[in-house]
């Protein structure tokens, strides 16, 4: 029992930098296996936990505040010291989140978690009829995928929509690492008359991520060459983008604590 809420983690050993793994929606922390080995080959102490809801935590109902406080409580169970945090998907935006609460954090990372297309102005390129369409199109369609999934699914995609992650990336208080994957990957999901509006909605959210990373911010952006899964499609290109960026972590703060005087 870790926390409120029953938490499995698991301590993958190793003496060096703690970090903290977080795997995506409707996955378990056996997602992170392979490149929790390679993070303790490279001198890591990786920890990787269960959302709540998810693998072997506790069901719970789903809110932001109640996954972070049980991302708090493994950290204090398993004596992490400010810890590395790296979430996939959902678990990326929690550690998104992490990133606005614990300025200690050497460095936060979301793999892949941008979310959903909620708002019409979100589908950059097309005209204003085509985006209404679009985003009435991209609301059936994403209702209908739901149906027949578990309320408590529903709760999380209810909390990614109504999440504004590029208010959470201008709050945070260390360093933040936002991994995109290639996007025209995650496409073959959707009907072929809605991958123009997807492919809008993912260049709407490269525009956003650049014009935050251009600000005097802590965030910085990165891309590999994979889909939605980059810690299972390319562990090993992972864990080098990871180490580059620890490195580099320190002088960016820095320049932008410095910028803000």
């Amino acid at each position: 029992m870790i926390g409120d809420v029953p938490i499995a983690a698991e301590d993958h050993g190793g003496r060096g930098q703690d970090v903290l793994l977080l795997h995506g929606g409707g996955r378990s922390r056996e997602d992170w296996a392979v490149f929790a080995e390679l993070l303790l080959d490279s001198g890591f102490r990786p920890v990787s936990m269960d959302l709540r809801g998810h693998g072997e935590s506790g069901a719970a109902s789903w809110s932001w505040e109640g996954a972070l406080a049980d991302a708090a409580a493994v950290v204090e169970e398993v004596g992490l010291r400010q810890p590395v945090v790296i979430g996939h998907s959902l678990g990326g935006m929690v550690a998104a989140l992490w990133a606005g609460e614990h300025p200690e954090c050497p460095l936060a990372v979301n793999l892949d978690g941008h979310g959903n297309p909620t708002r019409a102005e979100q589908f950059l390129g097309l005209d204003e009829a085509s985006a209404v369409r679009a985003q009435r199109e991209m609301t059936i369609f994403l209702k209908e995928m739901g149906q027949g999934l578990p309320e408590s699914f529903l709760q999380v995609t209810r909390e990614i929509d109504a999440l504004d992650l590029f208010a959470v990336y201008r709050a945070a208080r260390c360093p933040v690492l936002v991994v995109s994957g290639d996007a025209a990957a995650f496409a073959a999901v959707f009907p072929e008359h809605l991958v123009p509006a997807w492919h809008a909605y993912c260049a709407w959210t490269r525009q956003e991520l650049s014009a935050v990373t251009r600000e005097p911010s802590l965030v910085r952006k990165a891309s590999l060459p994979t889909g939605h899964d980059p810690h299972r499609e390319d562990p090993e290109g992972l864990a080098h983008l990871l180490v580059g960026h620890l490195d580099q972590g320190d002088s960016h703060a820095a320049d932008v604590l410095g910028a803000g005087q």
